[in-house]
């Protein structure tokens, strides 16, 4: 089958399709993924063929973006970013039609690339979801789109999931999806209720691509709808990690790093000083991963720290006492597969949900919300996660699992079987 593979995001929103993507080719298919610009070179690592659509995720970054994810305001966030991604992907919008009208099955992650899904609709081939956080109501847990990860009553529960699923079709579905399906696909609209009832009528596979160990599967999800267990990513095969880097984790006790991955965030000095002073409280060595924030960058390091721009978290977890990273889908993922424990600084979105697992089962203290990190905060959370025995072997423990599960392979086995069983629904 050719599978066009549709992602719009940062890298943690694209690395594991990647993944998966090498394993539909492993086992003779031809994926193709479609995403920002800003991942060809990812995918060429991976040996994937890939299209870009959409403009580099750099044009879309300002000051108010960066302003709005620190604040929390997920609804302002959404309303800003929405605006500028219906700006910025209506231009392209008639490419979609161009990079799909060839598939002979569809996998899109959602929501932001929900044409992908009306891309199968005009074809009638078989469609999938993947998303790497919930976003199926349910009365196991909250929302994660929402909110801070805890438990409300049942009615408040009920009703930001409900919010949750209006507010994500609202500002980031609704105006390019029906604006593709008009002007491109000549399809009619999509309502004002969503697709999340129709994909229920047409059996249309949702995967969840984290672990049942992390999250487990609520009780009161539809039969369609799938946790895989995680989808890892690896270092690019020719990769190898810079003489400087080497040389300092091997030169010492192991090291503790931080990074915010591509999360954009305000106050960067403050972020670094606090780091730098629990290290030295604790008296620990650390390691500074820069990423698409630009940590550090500007700061002389002591000699203890060790800054590097970018690293594969599968290297570098590994080789650390602890990880503190914003909570994002993939780099959670990475920490608790290398068996570590995690202290998770949240930004906004599923971060925080992600930082409150994470402290639930026991492999990393509370979660720390990235306006609260000052060096009393983080010199706790750091002198929990590396000297807390019973922390540790539960980390320890919950990354054998992990590291057991083979959730590319169990999606790819289900997609197949799906495909299998597939009939175009009636016009």
């Amino acid at each position: 089958m050719r599978i066009t593979i549709f992602s719009m995001g940062s890298r943690g929103d694209v690395e594991p399709l990647l993944a998966l993507a090498s394993r539909f080719l492993a086992v003779g298919h031809h994926p193709v993924v479609v995403s920002s610009p800003d991942h060809a070179e990812l995918a060429a690592h991976y040996g994937v063929d890939f299209a870009p659509f959409g403009p580099p995720l750099s044009s879309l970054m300002s000051e108010e973006v960066i302003e709005l994810v620190e604040s929390g305001d997920m609804i302002k966030l959404m309303r800003v970013t929405a605006a500028q991604r219906k700006e910025a992907v209506r231009a392209a919008i008639p490419e979609t039609w161009r990079l799909g009208r060839d598939s002979d099955a569809v996998i899109f992650k959602g929501p932001a690339a929900l044409f992908g899904y009306s891309i199968a609709e005009k074809l009638r081939v078989p469609c999938a979801e993947v998303q790497f956080f919930p976003v199926t109501p349910t009365h196991a847990f909250p929302p994660f789109l929402l909110g801070d990860g805890q438990r409300r009553s049942g009615l408040g529960d009920r009703m930001r999931w409900w919010a949750a699923e209006r507010i994500t079709w609202q500002f980031m579905q609704r105006a390019t999806t029906n604006a593709q399906r008009r002007t491109v696909l000549d399809m009619p609209r999509i309502s004002l209720s969503g697709v999340r009832r129709q994909q229920e009528r047409e059996g249309m596979p949702l995967f969840y691509a984290y672990s049942p160990h992390v999250l487990p599967r609520p009780s009161d999800w539809p039969g369609r709808i799938h946790v895989t267990g995680y989808y890892p990513t690896s270092a690019p095969p020719e990769w190898s990690p810079p003489d400087g880097l080497r040389a300092f984790v091997e030169a010492g006790d192991p090291p503790v790093s931080f990074g915010l991955g591509s999360v954009p965030v305000a106050g960067k000095a403050r972020l670094v000083e606090a780091f730098l002073t629990a290290l030295e409280r604790t008296g620990r060595r650390g390691i500074l991963v820069s990423g698409w924030t630009g940590l550090g960058r500007d700061v002389d390091l002591p000699d203890h720290v060790h800054r590097v721009e970018s690293v594969p978290y599968e290297w570098l977890f590994p080789r650390v006492a602890a990880a503190v990273h914003h909570g994002g889908a993939g780099t959670t993922a990475a920490g608790l597969r290398a068996g570590v424990p995690t202290v998770v600084t949240p930004v906004s979105g599923d971060q925080p949900s992600w930082g409150r697992r994470v402290a639930e089962l026991g492999a990393g203290p509370d979660p720390i919300p990235i306006k609260q990190v000052d060096a009393d905060r983080l010199t706790t959370a750091i002198e929990t996660a590396t000297t807390d025995g019973a922390m540790s072997d539960r980390a320890r423990e919950l990354g054998a699992l992990l590291r057991a599960e083979d959730g590319v392979g169990r999606t790819v086995e289900l997609f197949e079987q799906h495909v299998r069983r597939w009939r175009p629904p009636a016009r």
